[in-house]
Formats: structure tokens, sequence, C-alpha cells
């Protein structure tokens, strides 16, 4: 029997621990495991340029110092989450050591889905960069969680635009629209490329969910109006518990950018859960 990872990076305070509660929440429904990780930077790596080029480190001192207190933070994460673990002996939780994005960019490759809260996705905290490198470089299927978990089980709404990213999208929700009670596939012209406008027939989404076991029904958006503005409309109307959509954009220089859609569908708290992927 398969059993699918739910990835929790933790930013290391209290928060933690109401994301790991929705985490088990979500594991829940899809039968899966909850893995938190908590990543913390080498202080070796804390380096810095003097202004005419020359290599300057810390002392000797400061870097134990500060492998001091990424120690006492460690200990105390571990702390946190092993007395939640012991309501729920699925829950592990680990700690890495070095550039963060990159880690758990790596830790995240074998995971279904990685979850993230809304303040993080919003570029509010302190991972927000790391919630950025997992979307954008390493591709990873984000999960936002906004609304209850119960709620999973009611309308799933699927953007489709026939991209990779919509169609990775798909994918990586498969085990929550198994699970939905009702499944619709939205979509605006008007938000579509000429080229290859035909691959982006809604109906082909439709019959391989119907190849997965999944019924979906189709709901046209108002092409001639903003379309981040009608996919809300539509949760909305529909009172939609999951928004399943590819996201856009690129990243630059570490900076939080997405494309109009994705931004204000990360920025709106009115909206159900979210699963994105780039």
């Amino acid at each position: 029997m398969t059993q699918a990872e739910i990835l929790v990076p933790l930013r290391g305070d209290a928060s933690d621990l109401d994301l790991l509660q929705q985490g088990l929440a979500l594991a829940d429904v899809v039968d899966a495991k909850v893995a938190s990780v908590f990543a913390q930077l080498d202080p070796t790596e804390l380096m810095a340029w003097s202004a005419d080029g020359a290599f300057a480190t810390t002392s000797a001192s400061l870097i134990q110092s500060a492998r001091d207190g990424n120690d006492q933070a460690w200990s105390e994460v571990k702390s946190r989450v092993d007395a939640l673990a012991s309501g729920h002996p699925g829950l592990t939780v680990e700690r890495v050591i070095g550039l963060q994005d990159r880690l758990l960019a790596r830790r995240a490759a074998l995971s279904d889905v990685v979850l993230f809260a809304c303040e993080t996705a919003r570029g509010k905290t302190t991972i927000s960069p790391v919630f950025e490198a997992l979307m954008m470089d390493a591709h990873a299927p984000i999960f936002i969680p906004r609304s209850s978990m119960s709620q999973l089980t009611g309308t799933a709404l699927i953007a489709w635009d026939g991209s990779v990213e919509a169609g990775r999208a798909a994918k990586a929700a498969l085990p929550l629209l198994r699970k939905a009670g009702k499944v619709i596939i939205i979509q605006s012209v008007g938000a579509l490329d000429d080229e290859g406008k035909h691959l982006s027939d809604p109906t082909r989404l439709q019959d391989w969910l119907s190849r997965q076991g999944i019924k979906a029904q189709v709901d046209l958006l108002d092409a001639s109006k903003d379309a981040a503005t009608e996919i809300l409309k539509a949760c909305t109307a529909h009172g939609a518990g999951l928004l399943v959509a590819g996201a856009y954009g690129h990243s630059r220089a570490r900076e939080f950018v997405f494309g109009g859609v994705t931004r204000t569908l990360l920025k709106t708290t009115s909206t159900p859960s979210l699963l994105l992927c780039h």
C-alpha cells in the first residue's frame, strides 16, 4: 500500500504547531504521513565582502555563538514537534544545516506535496524565500491551507489553461480530487494564448480525469473580465474548498515575483485552500 508524504518546512516558532495540525488534518484526508523539516544556515556561511573586495569572515567565537544559537533553536523545535507527535505516531521532524533553499529543494524531491502557511506564501515570514525557491526552481507541488480540511471533500475547482504548470497541478492534486464530492474545471478563454489554443480545451482535462476515475464538469468564465477576479468569483459561487492551479511568474535575484493571476490568488486570504505548481 502506498502512502503519500506531506512535507512541512518549519519556521522555528510556535506558529509551526498550527501548520503541523493542518498538515495532520490533510494527512487524514488523503492517507498520508507528515514529515517536518527545520533548515538552518551554517554559521560558516556568514561571510561578508569588505569594501576593497577582500574576503572577511566572522570570528571563530561568533561562529561558535551562532552554532550554539542554532542548537538551542533546534532543541526547542524538536521539543514542540515531539510533544505533538506523541499523539500522532507518524509525525516526524528532522534538521538540515546549510543553504535553506537548496537543501529543502532536495528534501522535497521525493515528497508528494509541500505545506506552507498562507502568510509565508504571501511573503510575510522568514521562510517566504524558501517557498519561492521550492515553487519556482524545484517545481514542488505546494499546498496552502486556507479553509477547514473538511471542505476538501466538498467542491474542488481546477483552473485550466492547458499549460504545463496547470497539468502538473492537476496531477499533483489527484489524491485530493478523488476525495472531492464535486470537481469543476474552470476556464477563462480570454486568458488563453493563441498558440496551441486547441490544447487548452477543457474537455482534454475532463477526459483525462475520467480515466483516473474522476467525473468533472466544465464552467467557462466570462472571457471579457479579469481572469483572477473571475476565478475568485467562481470559488465563491461554487463554495469551493480547494482550488488547483498552475503558478506563473519568474524568480529574479530571490525576489518574490509572480504573474498577475498567481499573485492575486496568493494575496487574497478569502480564497479556498490552494494547490499550486509551477
